[in-house]
């Protein structure tokens, strides 16, 4: 049973559970709270049990996939190949939230895929070398209920901007579908192994938008000096992804007809400012969040007793 209370919809579920879901507002361009019109969800529906049993459910299907069996083998034949760089971290860049605002299955599904594909990885990794491998996760878009769960997941959960100055020469970064500048920010040092988007794809962006050229100089680096591996699709939870993996002692250098790519100004340089003006940015994007909660929240109408 479904009732109208204001700007809101009361929708009666099982257990005499109500949620309040926002009534449809087709003047209201979502697409500028992110990508896929999400937010911070400020009434999470889920309990961590509840984001538990919804993963278990995506990792089930990630491990019989056809795309985990060819990522096994790809990842088997990267770690053959002779002094390759040890990786002690690894950090979950943006999976996106478990509990989304806009009550996206497709979204949620995605967040659960792209978490599952990420624990298998590293799991593997663990699996080939003696030591354990540190995990991180940053999205700002997680409700505490997300966070609590990726702590039970072995995650230490950071908030934005933390996770960025935390990457180093024997990390992984894993970030699906994330914004160039994004992906900047996160390859401020470049890391042993990077799964996100390649060059292919962000050279077609820059050609649309010329402005973003500068962002692009550490995925040019890793693509010219990196051995670069296909990471395969699954139903486009993955399209466009790219691995990198760091050479081993002495093949990392960029051709020369390369560098007419990079920018002008020394790479360690301009990420150092560009980077506090990044972060200074973001802080300031989570304070006007934090203060949207806060709006949202005390405009929300108490919860009243559905009827059968």
């Amino acid at each position: 049973m479904t009732q109208q209370v204001g700007e809101w919809s009361q929708v009666s579920r099982k257990r005499g559970r109500i949620r309040h879901v926002p009534k449809p507002k087709p003047d209201v361009d979502e697409s500028k709270e992110n990508g896929l019109g999400i937010r911070p969800n400020p009434n999470p529906e889920f309990t961590v049990s509840d984001i538990q049993k919804h993963h278990d459910t995506a990792r089930q299907e990630w491990q019989i996939s056809d795309c985990w069996k060819t990522l096994k083998d790809l990842l088997a034949t990267a770690l053959s190949e002779s002094n390759r760089p040890h990786i002690t971290k690894a950090i979950c860049f943006g999976p996106g939230p478990y509990d989304p605002s806009n009550g996206s299955f497709a979204a949620r599904r995605t967040a659960h895929m792209q978490t599952a594909a990420f624990c298998a990885i590293v799991d593997f990794l663990e699996s080939q070398c003696e030591h354990r491998i540190k995990r991180v996760v940053q999205e700002p878009m997680f409700t505490q209920v997300d966070k609590d769960f990726c702590v039970d997941l072995g995650f230490e959960v950071v908030d934005t901007p933390a996770a960025f100055p935390m990457v180093d020469e024997q990390t992984l970064v894993y970030g699906i579908h994330m914004e160039l500048r994004t992906y900047y920010l996160a390859l401020a040092t470049l890391p042993t192994a990077f799964i996100g988007g390649g060059l292919d794809e962000w050279e077609r962006v820059v050609d649309f938008d010329p402005s973003l050229k500068e962002f692009v100089g550490p995925i040019f680096t890793m693509d010219a000096t990196y051995t670069k591996y296909p990471f395969p699709d699954m139903n486009f939870i993955f399209s466009s992804t790219t691995i990198y993996w760091r050479k081993g002692d002495g093949a990392n250098k960029i051709p020369s007809s390369s560098k007419a790519f990079l920018p002008e100004r020394s790479q360690a340089s301009k990420q150092t400012s560009d980077i506090a003006e990044a972060l200074e940015g973001l802080a300031l994007s989570e304070q006007a969040l934090q203060g949207r909660e806060s709006e949202l929240e005390s405009s929300t109408p108490q919860e009243k007793p559905v009827e059968p």
